[in-house]
C-alpha cells in the first residue's frame, strides 16, 4: 500500500507535501486516549451481536457534509454527522430486542429502514445507505459468515476478506495506470472488529498493518498546519465549496497524500520512541482537527467510501 501511495505523491499535480511543517505539527500532538464508540453505550450484547452491529454501522458511515445538516436528538444532546448515525442505530438496539437478529434485518424494507434516521432534516444519501445495508445483511444471512470471520488470522487477511466479500467496502481508485487502495471504511471496520470481538482479537493479534483512514477531516487539518499544500485551482474549489468528483485526480491526490503524511508522522514519532499504529494516529489527528477553533473548509465529494 505504501508504494502505491508514494506513486501518487510523486506524481501529484494538485497536492504537495511540506515535510518541514511536520515537526511543528508534532508539538501539538497530544496523548492518545482511545475509546471505542461502543464503550459509551451501557448495553449488554453478545460477541456476534457486536460483530453484526459494527458491520451494519460501518456500511452506512459515509458522506455527511451535505447542508442543511442532518441532526438527531439522543437523550439530552443533539448530534450530527457520523455521531447522528451511531446514535440513530443505537436507539434501535436499545429499544428493539429484534434489531440485531439477522432475520429481522434481512427482511427489513426501505420504508422501515428510513424511519431509523428521522430527525431535523433528512439523512443524506439514504438510498445508498440502504443499498449498502442490504448487501451486508444479505451476505451475512446467506453464508457461513461467523465461521469465515473466525478463521481469519491477520489484519491484512481481514481487510482482504471485507473488501472481497462486500463490494460496498472495496474502496479503490485508478490513478495514472495504477490501482490505489484506500479502504477507509474497511479499515474502520477491521479496527472495530479487533476491539469488539475477543475471538478476532486473539486470532489476528494486532491491527498494526492497517493504514490510516482517508476522509474529509484530516486533509483539512494537514492543510491548516501547512503540511498539505494545494494548487491554486484545487484551493479555490475547496474554499468555495465546489464539489470535487469522486475518482478524479484531485480527490485521489488529497486522499493518498493524507495517508502518506500519516506514515511520515508515525515514522518521526517512532524516532522519538513513541510507537503508535496508523489507525490510532489517524484517530488522534482527527480529534485534534475537531478541537481546532479556526478551520478551513474540507473538500466536498459525494461518495459511499468516506
Amino acid at each position: 500500500m505504501l508504494e502505491d501511495l508514494k506513486y501518487v505523491v510523486d506524481n501529484s499535480k494538485y497536492v504537495h507535501i511540506n515535510e518541514d511543517k511536520i515537526d511543528d505539527f508534532l508539538k501539538d500532538v497530544g496523548k492518545l486516549n482511545y475509546e471505542h464508540w461502543l464503550e459509551s453505550f451501557d448495553i449488554e450484547l453478545t460477541e456476534k451481536e457486536k460483530i453484526l452491529l459494527v458491520f451494519v454501522m460501518e456500511s452506512m458511515n459515509f458522506c455527511f457534509w451535505a447542508t442543511p445538516k442532518w441532526k438527531i436528538q439522543y437523550k439530552e444532546d443533539t448530534y450530527t454527522g457520523s455521531n447522528a448515525l451511531f446514535y440513530s442505530i443505537m436507539k434501535q438496539v436499545e429499544n428493539n430486542k429484534n434489531f440485531l437478529n439477522i432475520e429481522y434485518l434481512y427482511n427489513l424494507d426501505k420504508e422501515s429502514f428510513d424511519k431509523f434516521f428521522e430527525g431535523e432534516n433528512i439523512c443524506p444519501l439514504l438510498d445508498k445507505r440502504y443499498e449498502n445495508f442490504k448487501e451486508v445483511v444479505t451476505y451475512i444471512h446467506d453464508n457461513d459468515f461467523y465461521n469465515e470471520l473466525y478463521n481469519i488470522k491477520s489484519d491484512i487477511e481481514l481487510i482482504k476478506y471485507i473488501t472481497t466479500k462486500f463490494k460496498c467496502y472495496d474502496d479503490k481508485s485508478a490513478y495514472k495506470g495504477r490501482t490505489i487502495h484506500f479502504n477507509k471504511r474497511a479499515t474502520l471496520l477491521a479496527n472495530d472488529l479487533y476491539y469488539v470481538s475477543d475471538t478476532i482479537r486473539n486470532n489476528i493479534g494486532n491491527v498494526n498493518n492497517l493504514g490510516g483512514c482517508a476522509d474529509y477531516g484530516i486533509p483539512r487539518t494537514f492543510r491548516d498546519y501547512g503540511i498539505m499544500i494545494y494548487s491554486d485551482e484545487l484551493a479555490n474549489m475547496i474554499d468555495n465549496e465546489i464539489e470535487i468528483q469522486h475518482d478524479s485526480d484531485m480527490e485521489i491526490e488529497i486522499r493518498a497524500n493524507m495517508l502518506y503524511i500519516i506514515e511520515l508522522i508515525k515514522k518521526k514519532l517512532k524516532e522519538r520512541n513513541i510507537v503508535i499504529n496508523s489507525v490510532e494516529l489517524d484517530n488522534l489527528i482527527w480529534l485534534m482537527g475537531k478541537r481546532m477553533k479556526d478551520r478551513s473548509n474540507s473538500h466536498h465529494t459525494v461518495t459511499i467510501y468516506y
